[in-house]
């Protein structure tokens, strides 16, 4: 099973065994070649060259280092496209509500050349000041987006595709919405009203408010141009899509849906799930990546037991401040309904949803993580010690479900 930057090996029992990966698309054979092809045959738009003009500023939005998004290979492709001088480009990291990247952490992303030829800025959503108002969705979300990316004649997006706990999937417009949003319309279009919606979930898009809304976002800030990759476990692009933000996108989702959908069959009364680095960079990540995907296939009054590396630890302040001071999912929810939905706690809810259906282990080395009471999540450092508490609690016989590569699944019912 992957975990962290490694993996880790299990002895499971067979007789009730079963494993699910999802079908590996191979990797692309040039991947320079096939983003390329892509720039050069874009869904519903023009091509690079042609929709840019020489004394454009240009804003090209980038994912942060919470994903695996290959952005050093794209950003080189869309820089070597456009008849536009370096020092009118500015690279945007789409933090949403995650933290600012570090100085590392963007040369491990982009590489020292693209750091070194244009402008590199993290957004924030919290910068009043750095933020420009665009309006309001028709939902009612407030959108204000980082002014990089109002004041850019040349708006790119750039982002990977899987599947999203309430999103739907990932990239396309969510490198605006969250993405580049200010904090407030991030919380409103994450309230508990859509994060309860029955479509907000893994693999929905159609009638998803959460997406829709994401999409209006896009629409209003006028995306010119979206370049999306599909990724297999390797890490090896399958698939680019580029062009239209909703089009093209749409056709990234549906050549990952081909490989990734798979049937539920009879939920297990254990699940065993892990993502591998960088989805587990963090609890809060490993909760979307690990625990989340798992849910569907866990019997009620299961056991989901979440590999979790967490190298960079708990993921957040506010969020180590309300996992490590409630002592049951009903204290989370009855919180959650009194006070609304607040930043970057929306795996506090959603994961608070889960316990009250099954139990959750966390096996993870990050010592903050064990700081959460007993009564909410058990922890553990050891997985051989993780899969005994699970069997003392189900019994010998009880049916197990091994998740490696949790986040790449669609649950099929």
């Amino acid at each position: 099973m992957p975990y962290g930057r490694g993996f880790v090996d299990l002895k499971l029992p067979t007789r009730n065994l079963r494993v699910i990966r999802v079908k590996e698309p191979r990797g692309l054979a040039d991947e320079e070649k096939s983003i390329k092809e892509a720039l050069e045959n874009p869904i519903k738009k023009l091509p690079l060259p042609t929709l840019a003009d020489s004394q454009d500023k240009v804003t090209i939005i980038v994912d942060d280092i919470t994903r695996p998004t290959p952005s050093h290979k794209i950003v080189s492709a869309i820089l070597e496209e456009l008849p536009v001088p370096s020092e009118n480009v500015t690279v945007l990291v789409a933090t949403g509500l995650h933290r600012k990247n570090t100085e590392q952490e963007l040369e491990a992303m982009l590489g020292r050349d693209i750091l070194s030829r244009v402008r590199v800025v993290n957004h924030d959503a919290f910068d009043e000041k750095g933020l420009v108002y665009v309006g309001e969705t028709s939902m009612g979300t407030k959108l204000e987006v980082n002014r990089l990316v109002a004041d850019a004649d040349l708006l790119i997006t750039t982002g990977h595709i899987e599947p999203h706990e309430f999103a739907g999937f990932t990239g396309g417009r969510k490198s605006i919405l969250p993405g580049v949003a200010g904090v407030e319309g991030i919380n409103h279009n994450h309230r508990l009203e859509n994060l309860d919606h029955p479509k907000a979930r893994i693999g929905i898009l159609d009638g998803n408010p959460i997406h829709e809304d994401m999409v209006e976002a896009a629409r209003m800030v006028e995306v010119d141009f979206m370049v999306n990759v599909v990724l297999n476990s390797e890490k090896r692009m399958t698939k680019v899509v580029a062009g239209d933000v909703e089009e093209a996108h749409r056709h990234g989702v549906a050549f990952y849906r081909e490989h990734a959908q798979v049937e539920v069959g009879e939920p297990a009364d254990i699940v065993i799930a892990s993502s591998g680095y960088p989805g587990d960079i963090n609890f809060y990540q490993s909760i979307k990546s690990c625990v989340i995907p798992a849910e569907p296939f866990v019997k009620e009054g299961g056991v989901i037991i979440a590999l979790a590396g967490c190298e960079d630890g708990f993921g957040g302040e506010l969020f180590f401040r309300w996992m490590t001071s409630f002592s049951s999912p009903d204290d989370i929810v009855e919180r959650f309904k009194r006070e609304g939905y607040r930043a970057d706690l929306d795996h506090c809810y959603l994961l608070a949803r889960i316990l009250k259906k099954c139990e959750v282990v966390v096996v993870t080395p990050d010592p903050s993580v064990h700081k959460i009471r007993k009564s909410l999540i058990k922890t553990t450092s050891s997985p051989e010690e993780a899969i005994r508490m699970a069997l003392n609690r189900k019994g010998k016989d009880a049916s197990i479900l091994a998740l490696p590569y949790a986040q790449r699944v669609i649950p099929k019912y």
